[in-house]
């Protein structure tokens, strides 16, 4: 009975998101077609031309620093111009500047889209979850970020079965370059048909509106610096972990596990595939438990198999080794990353709506700095045959994330608890 009143609860909160709410919808699943199809390929077409692990460091690390120099200032932007025009804006460049990158084998140019798209996506990513907090009410937040994010994840799945297969069904027909040139270009179409439903937003996306300009007028709107700056270094800890494997996993694949395309295809979309539907689930979870429970308790249970996976060619025999590997890397990213949509619901709500663009845009700042860092540093270790190392280090910097989290926001979540006990009724306490 419980289980058949939590569906009836998602189904409702499902049908009264807004129209803006279903229109972004909408622009994600084309957006992150793509996304799935470059996290596959895109490294291994600077691989296949020719380019060394190293370069492929060097143009994070540098669209890392080029990102976080940007975030703020796309925090501010995305504030007085609105949400949809930061979505608009971010999107098309980063369209075009995709279309330059898989036509180019000229390390400048790639250097060069590489920090221009780190840019352009910032603009979007800044935008993204004030814009959901802002076209939802409490209590459906936590349902929008979900449907949202289930959604994001089943199109990156898609976007990584057309890189991993693509190449494969058509390989007698081109080289692989062409072929992974195609299946990107592809990615690329779907993700500017994604276009339409963010120009057809409309209604609750005003600006907002602040005093005088300038660098001390930054923080104006900002009423939790306390809660703005532990958003921002929890969120920087994991991104610094992360960086060190997580934008070269398919480097990790292709050249420590010697995986072929499609199995990289395949495994990373079985990840996106389940990822989804424990996105989809997190109501669920947060109707057992309270949300910083659910955020700390997940990512904990992620560490091990992050190590499971960097350990994972000495563990077992060659014929074996890509499938723990693989399997260890879907309950990893599963994890990792189920109680995403419950975090950001989180973060909005103990944020005024004042502050949570420029909250989003230092926390971008951190994250795009420490995982480019990361990347660079875990590049030069990959490069150099040492695939442990980074894993464990992504592993710890996980770990400590998720503690200073349940540390810093555990005691206001259970004030927040005490505070509204009749709202609050389906939280369990301690």
């Amino acid at each position: 009975m419980k289980a058949r009143g939590d569906l009836a609860e998602y189904a409702l909160a499902v049908r009264s998101f807004s129209r803006n709410a279903r229109l972004f919808i909408l622009h994600v699943i084309g957006m992150d077609t793509v996304h799935g199809t470059s996290l596959v390929l895109v490294n291994l077409y600077f691989l296949t031309v020719g380019l060394p692990i190293e370069f492929i460091g060097l143009r994070l690390l540098l669209g890392g620093i080029a990102g976080a120099a940007f975030s703020v200032p796309a925090g501010l932007i995305s504030d007085r111009i609105g949400r949809k025009w930061s979505f608009i804006i971010g999107d098309g460049v980063g369209a075009a500047l995709y279309l330059i990158t898989i036509f180019s084998v000229d390390q400048s140019v790639l250097l060069a889209t590489g920090v221009l798209s780190s840019i352009s996506g910032t603009l979007h990513g800044v935008s993204e979850p004030a814009f959901m907090a802002e076209n939802s009410e409490q209590r459906e937040r936590v349902h929008l970020f979900s449907v949202s994010d289930g959604l994001r994840t089943l199109s990156a799945m898609v976007g990584s079965l057309l890189g991993g297969f693509v190449p494969l069904l058509a390989a007698s027909l081109a080289d692989k370059v062409t072929l992974y040139r195609g299946s990107i270009f592809i990615g690329i179409a779907i993700w500017a048909l994604s276009l339409i439903p963010a120009l057809m937003l409309r209604g609750r996306d005003r600006p907002i509106e602040r005093g005088a300009s300038g660098v001390r007028n930054i923080f104006a709107a900002v009423r939790h610096p306390d809660r703005v700056l532990r958003l921002v270094a929890v969120g920087g800890i994991a991104a610094l972990g992360f960086g060190f494997v997580g934008p070269l996993f398919n480097v990790f694949f292709y050249e420590g596990l010697h995986a072929h395309t499609h199995d990289i295809g395949m495994t990373f979309a079985s990840g996106e595939l389940f990822l989804a539907l424990a996105a989809l689930a997190a109501p669920f979870l947060v109707a057992r438990m309270t949300k910083v429970q659910a955020i700390v308790g997940t990512r904990l249970l992620a560490v091990p198999f992050i190590l499971l996976i960097g350990l994972s060619p000495n563990l077992s025999t060659v014929t074996t080794v890509l499938t723990l590997a693989g399997v260890a890397y879907v309950v990893r990213i599963v994890l990792a990353n189920a109680a995403g949509p419950i975090g950001e619901a989180f973060s909005m709500e103990i944020l005024d709506p004042g502050e949570r663009g420029t909250m989003v845009g230092f926390r971008s700042t951190a994250q795009q700095a420490l995982s480019g860092l990361g990347a660079f540093a875990g590049s030069r270790l990959m490069a150099g045959g040492d695939y442990v190392t980074p894993f464990a280090l992504m592993a710890g910097l996980y770990g400590a994330s998720a503690i200073l989290f349940w540390v810093w926001f555990r005691p206001l979540e259970r004030a927040t608890l005490s505070a509204a006990p009749v709202a609050m009724a389906g939280e369990p306490a301690d």
